[in-house]
């Protein structure tokens, strides 16, 4: 059941239109003579599939299933045909309304499994009202995922009307998203224990985590939890802006990336304190933090040393971790200083380890160096001409607020 959790084949598509034309040629002749079921169930799949389901040349073999699902007694096809109804699921559309119907009419010979699910989801052929009903259900589990498969749904990440039920359970626990136990049990819902994570819909939960916080901040407990799940589910925002992240919106979006920024910001001056023995790192850690917590700082990454690259994998960043960052690669005399790349602003701060100096570039200039690279050269940044620095003698900050 793990590892075919239906008998139903899902034909892979270089099969799926020869599998539709077997079947059509078939019903045309009306000569079913040594047609196995798996042929049906799987010819099924291809022909309400996303990209055949609405074509007008299939319509007539699209009718013969409905016909076929209302008057069959054999239990393997009419699972097979609850499940197509399932994956294909799209409220409103005609198939599914026509599949919900026939299914209907053929409850009698359901086997025992899809019975028990009618049993404990009455509304599970009421194509407008199922998401909901599967929803509510699910906000009764304290573990969704095993809960739904305990019903009978044995794929609870599946396609169709379990990702119509995803979004109705986000739409209902978004308000209590405040409190841990409802974040913890959303997000092993999107990540059960040995499971893939579940993408479709991913989006939409992710802004549905992140959106009390548009405007304050959780406990720290809780950004840090939040932050590190997230990202370690589905990758930092910074570095790939596509997949699950494209669905959510720009103003929670914004809520994730102030949060990396307070923890790059943070993590550089913790693993550089520790690799670099020097006095001026507690009036640097006040400013920068400082200057974060005002909301100045608009985007924050880091490129480490060899050296302070080992301690920040020793600290547990890096692929499998949190916080990525990039690598400083100039060697010789700076090969131990690691760069702190700051957005102010219109600005680009660059701030530096071992008597580094701060560097502030205009964004719009071709030169300027870029956020979120995967490798620096702080000597080729100081030659960069037009930017303007200072070491961090006198009143330094002070000159860093002028020129931000």
């Amino acid at each position: 059941m793990s590892r075919w959790p239906d008998v139903i084949a899902n034909p892979p598509e270089k099969d799926r239109e020869l599998l539709i034309a077997i079947v059509r040629d078939r019903y045309e002749r009306d000569d079913w003579e040594g047609t196995r079921l798996s042929l049906m169930t799987s010819a099924a799949r291809a022909l309400f599939d996303p990209d055949r389901r609405d074509r007008n040349d299939l319509a007539d073999l699209r009718e013969f299933y409905y016909r076929e699902t209302k008057a069959s007694t054999r239990a393997g096809f009419l699972g097979g045909m609850f499940s197509v109804y399932m994956e294909s699921f799209e409220a409103a559309a005609d198939h599914t309304q026509q599949l919900a119907t026939a299914l209907a009419d053929a409850v009698e010979h359901l086997s025992a499994r899809w019975r028990k699910l009618l049993d404990v989801v009455p509304d599970m052929l009421s194509p407008a009202i199922v998401a909901n009903a599967v929803a509510r259900k699910m906000i009764a589990m304290d573990h969704p995922w095993s809960g739904l498969q305990q019903l009978g749904i044995r794929s609870p990440h599946a396609p169709g009307l379990m990702n119509s039920a995803h979004l109705a359970y986000v739409a209902r626990v978004e308000p209590h998203l405040n409190t841990r136990g409802e974040m913890e049990r959303l997000i092993n819902w999107l990540k059960p224990d040995t499971q893939q994570a579940k993408t479709t819909g991913a989006g939409e939960a992710i802004a549905a985590l992140l959106g009390h916080w548009k405007n304050r901040s959780p406990s720290p407990d809780d950004l840090r939890y939040l932050t590190e799940t997230i990202v370690g589910i589905y990758g930092d925002p910074r570095v790939q802006r596509g997949g699950v992240w494209s669905a959510v919106p720009e103003d929670r979006m914004a809520v994730i990336l102030r949060w990396l920024t307070g923890e790059n910001i943070r993590f550089f001056l913790d693993v550089v304190s520790e690799v670099e023995d020097s006095h001026m790192w507690e009036p640097r850690r006040k400013f920068w933090l400082g200057l974060h917590e005002r909301g100045r700082i608009d985007a924050a990454w880091v490129a480490f040393s060899d050296s302070a690259e080992r301690e920040a994998k020793r600290r547990g960043a890096g692929s499998k971790g949190t916080l990525r960052y990039g690598l400083q690669t100039a060697g010789y005399s700076r090969a131990n200083t690691s760069l702190l790349v700051l957005k102010v602003g219109r600005k680009i701060v660059v701030e530096g380890s071992h008597n580094y100096k701060v560097h502030i570039f205009d964004e719009t200039s071709q030169k300027t160096p870029k956020l979120y690279q995967s490798t620096y050269n702080c000597e080729a940044i100081r030659l960069i001409p037009g930017s303007k620095s200072k070491s961090h003698n006198g009143d330094w900050q002070g000159w860093v607020l002028e020129n931000v």
